[in-house]
């Protein structure tokens, strides 16, 4: 059990043996590949040095990036964004194109699926009821349920600016699209947004070319995933059975909703980090 009330000290662990991941994400379009391929790509591949083996939505081929095949991270796009398209047939789909291309089996690697709370696309309930109950860990829970949804409130932005920014937990907004002028504004500080392509190189700016402090911002987005965990009465959590947790965390920010229509900026992304050991706690020094 992990208590967040102490400010943990984190370091990053790029000899750790992850075998192969899969992620599967929302976002992305055909020719870019969208913001959360990218900042997979950035981080497994730029600055961990692992093999991530990217398929946009629409694409026939995988697009590699890194040079480490004994380590492989799949990220993977569905046909469409929202969670209510992640159907079995779906996930059968993308899976078949791992097990025939790359002679792995799905069901052996830890699966993540990465999405924003993204208030809009679902009816009351339905994002509670069919999948945050329901996939909660990335192997296999005692239902048979694979895979572990790590939600973004109130969306992929609210990571990015964990990056860069202290105490992210403080702010709130309705939807990823009013909080990606606040992201602008703090990752192109040197820069004239209106001339900048952010949705192209938004992942590029937030992690530096600097590889220590592109690594120090990885570590920082723990650090405010744990202080936002704390914020909302949540700063203890086990991460062999993470489900409690990120109920807690989704009711939480529910009641918050209720209250104010808004979401704090909270993202669980980092939380694969944790899970698979290419970020650990480390004693003070």
């Amino acid at each position: 059990m992990r208590d967040c009330h102490r400010m943990k000290k984190y370091r990053i662990d790029k000899s750790k043996n992850i075998g192969n991941v899969i992620f599967v994400v929302e976002g992305g379009r055909p020719e870019t590949g969208g913001t959360e391929l990218r900042l997979l790509k950035k981080i497994f591949a730029d600055i961990l040095g692992y093999e991530v083996q990217e398929l946009r939505r629409q694409c026939d081929e995988f697009i590699a990036h890194g040079t480490n095949p004994q380590y492989r991270v799949f990220a993977l796009n569905l046909p469409k964004n929202q969670l209510t398209e992640m159907t079995d047939e779906a996930l059968d789909t993308l899976y078949a194109r791992i097990r025939d291309e790359f002679g792995i089996k799905p069901e052996d690697c830890p699966i993540f699926y990465l999405y924003d709370r993204d208030y809009l696309s679902y009816k009351p309930n339905e994002l509670r009821g069919k999948y945050v109950v329901r996939y909660t860990d990335p192997y296999s829970n005692e239902n048979g349920d694979i895979g572990q949804l790590l939600l973004s409130y109130p969306a992929i932005e609210s990571y990015l600016l964990s990056c860069i920014q202290e105490d992210t937990y403080k702010q709130s907004f309705f939807l990823g699209k009013e909080l990606k002028p606040e992201l602008n504004r703090i990752a192109f500080s040197d820069s004239n947004v209106e001339n900048v392509d952010s949705h192209q190189k938004i992942v590029d700016q937030v992690f530096s070319d600097d590889m220590d402090e592109a690594e120090n911002r990885l570590i920082h987005s723990v650090n405010e995933m744990d202080k936002g965990l704390v914020n909302i009465g949540q700063g203890e959590y086990d991460l062999d059975n993470l489900a409690p947790t990120l109920l807690n965390v989704y009711d939480i920010q529910q009641k918050k909703y209720k209250s104010d229509r808004t979401f704090s900026l909270i993202s669980i992304v980092a939380m694969a980090f944790l899970e698979l050991g290419v970020i650990v706690e480390c004693d003070e020094e």
